[in-house]
């Protein structure tokens, strides 16, 4: 854990100096004097760090400075209101948030998927079922018989507002088993307790949990529609549960994502392609991907339309799970 922190000052050293750099003129003259990218989370965490960093190359097509406004609160929710609520539809402010957070919010009534519209994609990690590094479970198929022998005796860590608590009621659904749930209040936080052996398991983000703990923690099975390549030997929690004799469960996945309150792309069509472009080469760029990799963080692209199309996926499957969210049971 100290190795990475250190890894990631000095990543971020690096991204700094860039941002000091003077836009060169890129793609466009982008029609505001600075684009503002408003994250709904405080610092140092993985949707700061992805936004962060990729800044000054979005500074670089765009033509103007890009500044990155941290706005916590709620679970994403304040932020994201704030924006809904005083920042022009212009093109001078975007938000930069993930699933199931967004949805989350929804839940409880804050605002609507149709508030916005949604540019983009960057960052897609399947959840993983993951124990301590000496744990003596093995494979996830003996974890999962433990679940279903025993129920409520496996402990795992879960955070509230995240596909932890999502990913342990599906699997009831599937075993008749599941895991006595243990509450943490950040991704950190929730790895910590695995970690520091205070509970058995734990359903979190594959690629944040590998930049973070990949050497005191070990992934059992994907909550994808494949292996991934990072982790070939470790199959998806369907491949178990069809060995199981039990239904397969929808994917699960944490993504972030670039959108803007709704009227922008309307009312400024050439404006929003113009974005778009420019995010998917800031995204592609190898100096940042480069970045992105020495943190073990996995940058992708998916323009409008599949984000939109992600975005409503994940929303259908959260949706039976909204009074996680409500604070109420299910």
């Amino acid at each position: 854990m100290k190795r990475m922190s250190k890894l990631y000052l000095t990543v971020m050293a690096v991204a700094l100096v860039l941002v000091l750099v003077a836009p060169a003129p890129g793609i466009c003259q982008w029609p505001t004097k600075q684009l503002n990218i408003v994250v709904p989370f405080g610092s140092g965490g993985t949707t700061d760090r992805i936004a962060r960093a990729m800044g000054p190359f979005l500074a670089k097509e765009l033509g103007v400075p890009v500044v990155l406004i941290n706005r916590k609160g709620g679970g994403g929710i304040m932020g994201t209101k704030v924006h809904l609520k005083n920042d022009p539809a212009d093109g001078s402010f975007i938000v930069y948030t993930l699933e199931p957070y967004l949805s989350g919010a929804v839940f409880k009534g804050a605002f609507k998927l149709d508030d916005f519209d949604y540019l983009g994609l960057n960052y897609y990690s399947p959840q993983g079922l993951w124990v301590h590094a000496s744990s003596e479970f093995t494979s996830a198929k003996k974890l999962l018989h433990a679940m279903k022998k025993n129920p409520g005796k496996i402990t795992m860590s879960v955070i509230p507002n995240s596909w932890s608590r999502v990913g342990n009621s599906l699997l009831k659904e599937r075993l008749n088993g599941f895991a006595k749930e243990i509450p943490y209040q950040s991704g950190g936080k929730q790895r910590m307790g695995v970690i520091k052996k205070e509970v058995v398991c734990t359903i979190t983000e594959v690629y944040g949990t590998l930049a973070s703990a990949s050497e005191d923690m070990r992934c059992l099975a994907v909550f994808g529609d494949k292996r991934l390549p990072e982790l070939p030997e470790v199959p998806t929690i369907n491949e178990v549960l069809g060995e199981m004799g039990a239904k397969p469960m929808p994917a699960l996945s944490n993504f972030r994502f670039f959108m803007v309150k709704k009227g922008f792309k309307k009312n400024h069509p050439d404006l929003f392609e113009v974005l778009e472009k420019a995010m998917a080469k800031a995204s592609l760029n190898p100096e940042y991907q480069k970045i992105m990799n020495n943190l073990k963080l996995k940058i992708q692209w998916k323009g409008s339309a599949k984000t939109t199309e992600a975005v409503k996926k994940a929303h259908e499957t959260l949706l039976p799970f909204a009074v996680f969210w409500q604070g109420k049971k299910k």
